[in-house]
């Protein structure tokens, strides 16, 4: 039987990827955001993308380890592994969509969707430092490593634009 946290650990791999995925589109972004709906659909339909390429390169990979074509089962198995990088996209998605329907500004939607993504790498990290040592302290380094990559994404983000 699968626990929740095993569930949580096995997204890891597909949240990491995601979210800095999701943090190198918000990088591309720049204040006024003029139609919120449409980053909306964009953040989300490039990070669905990124999946489906995860998802065809291990298939190609396994294919051409065991010299066989793959099943239907091979590709079920796959897309439930890739499909966890779209978890990522949900949270800054919405504040994106709560910025289209005009329940927040498009500045707030971009600096939430930074946040969410930056927040969701540092919990990851953090469950890494609690999975190694247990202790406190290794949450605290684990988050802040992870979330670090995170904030130094958006860090060159402002140094490029």
């Amino acid at each position: 039987m699968t626990t929740p946290a095993r569930q949580i650990d096995d997204a890891a791999f597909g949240v990491v990827y995601g979210s800095i995925t999701v943090m190198a589109l918000l990088m591309a972004m720049h204040a006024p955001i003029e139609d919120p709906g449409r980053q909306a659909l964009i953040l989300f339909g490039s990070v669905f993308a990124v999946a489906l390429a995860k998802a065809y390169a291990e298939i190609c990979e396994r294919m051409l380890k065991s010299g066989n074509a793959a099943t239907w089962g091979d590709v079920r198995a796959v897309w439930q592994h890739s499909q966890t990088v779209l978890l990522a996209a949900n949270g800054p998605t919405v504040v994106f969509a709560l910025a289209a329907l005009g329940l927040i500004t498009s500045d707030i939607a971009l600096a939430l969707a930074q946040v969410l993504a930056i927040a969701l790498l540092g919990w990851f990290g953090g469950r890494i430092g609690w999975r190694i040592r247990a202790t406190l302290f290794s949450v605290i380094v684990g988050a802040a490593l992870t979330g670090g990559l995170g904030l130094l994404v958006t860090l060159l983000k402002f140094i490029l634009h």
